[in-house]
């Protein structure tokens, strides 16, 4: 259990100073870099043997994410359409791209935001459950069907609705610039 708890010390650390270099590079919201701040505060308490109060600030970041989730959701709309930009439909992007948010953006473009939202999704809680497997070579057999499955169910669902709206915003977006463009001709 400590190696599970070293090792998400060492990613909030590692999230929590990323965003804050990117909310100081770009002048965003420094709201990521508080919460990446909290779950290392939270983790470290509960490693240093304070569950209770580790608990208390687990809650706490819970109910901060839940206040300013339209917050979190906007920043990450904008972050996914600049990721986004510049994408041409007649763009043809390999198998190779599929990490690649573009390819994804021209998935939604071709196929239709749904599957694109499903498959971005998809993939991203295969890599999740990959990690969560590794790491599941700590746990014991009863922490693994009681942590593990509804995680990555609840992560793939999660996902596909937040990344149904990105792509759908996108999709109507090259829709309008299209449609403006072939008026200006």
């Amino acid at each position: 259990m400590q190696t599970i708890l070293i090792l998400g010390l060492i990613f909030f650390a590692l999230m929590t100073l990323y965003n804050l270099t990117k909310a100081l590079k770009e002048k965003t919201s420094y709201l990521p870099a508080i919460f990446g701040l909290l779950m290392f505060l939270s983790t470290l308490l509960i490693l240093l043997g304070q569950a209770l109060i580790g608990s208390f600030g687990f809650i706490i970041i819970l109910l901060l994410s839940l206040f300013y989730s339209k917050t979190i959701s906007d920043m990450r709309m904008k972050q996914f359409m600049k990721g986004m930009e510049g994408v041409e439909n007649i763009y043809s992007p390999a198998l190779k791209d599929i990490f690649n948010l573009r390819f994804w953006g021209v998935y939604a473009l071709k196929k239709g935001p749904r599957k694109a939202a499903i498959g971005y999704s998809l993939l991203q809680t295969c890599f999740v459950i990959f990690m969560l497997v590794v790491m599941n070579l700590f746990l014991d057999i009863s922490m693994r069907m009681i942590f593990l499955s509804p995680f990555a169910i609840v992560m793939f669902l999660a996902g596909w609705r937040e990344y149904e709206s990105v792509f759908r915003k996108y999709s109507e977006q090259q829709v309008m610039k299209c449609s403006t463009g072939k008026e200006n001709s």
